[in-house]
């Protein structure tokens, strides 16, 4: 089963289309996250609905729960998101659709350090209304020097580099690297193929930034 949690302003659309292009089944859930207040107002109320309506017509079966979050409590709002992602046992996908900046915000932050437990996360475009798959960065734990340095090469050729020409390149062990290269694909910071015998070993949209940024 599946656990949605998705932010909400005035438009149902930005949390259904998500939902529906990610697949919906019977005994999922949607949070429906809000600002603090928010029932009062008709269209907020008229969206919640929609949702309702349309995905209790797909599936009978799915629990539809709104949920509110301060919007004058920025860290607090983290604190509860995380809580509340945490706490599933099923998977969990946040769905960065629309609401207010208030709310959107937090959810988004508590995704970026709870990435662990979190499955999926889909955001609807503004710009063209369609729903894409985002990859979230582990920029939260560290990485050793040396591990940081094999990054630092990978990136550089960014063509694609073989395991015995980073070896020779920094001068360690070619057993080294491959464990280095093997924490990096973990991390999502770089992909390996097999070319023939060798391994070839590509930086990912991930692993540029963390180096051009200079996170580490």
């Amino acid at each position: 089963m599946t656990t949605f949690i998705a932010t909400i302003g005035f438009d149902s659309t930005r949390v259904t289309r998500p939902v529906l292009t990610y697949g919906l089944e019977e005994g999922d859930e949607i949070v429906l996250v809000q600002p603090m207040d928010d029932g009062e107002n008709d269209r907020s109320n008229e969206a919640r609905e929609d949702v309702r309506r349309m995905v209790t017509e797909l599936q009978p079966n799915v629990t539809v729960d709104p949920v509110a979050l301060d919007p004058e409590e920025f860290y607090e709002g983290i604190r509860r998101s995380i809580d509340r992602i945490e706490s599933e046992s099923d998977d969990v996908v946040i769905v960065l659709g629309g609401g207010a900046r208030d709310i959107y915000l937090p959810v988004a932050f508590s995704a970026f350090l709870a990435r662990d437990e979190i499955h999926t996360v889909l955001q609807f475009s503004d710009i063209t209304g369609s729903v894409s798959e985002i990859q979230i960065p582990n920029f939260v734990d560290p990485l050793s020097d040396s591990v940081v340095e094999t990054l630092e090469v990978i990136v550089d050729v960014d063509e694609g580099t073989s395991l015995t020409s980073i070896s020779n390149t920094l001068d360690v062990a070619k057993s080294t690297v491959a464990r280095h290269v093997g924490e990096l694909e973990e991390r999502g910071f770089v992909h390996a193929e097999k070319h023939g015998k060798s391994k070839m070993v590509y930086p990912t949209e991930e692993g540029r930034l963390a180096i051009d940024i200079n996170i580490f």
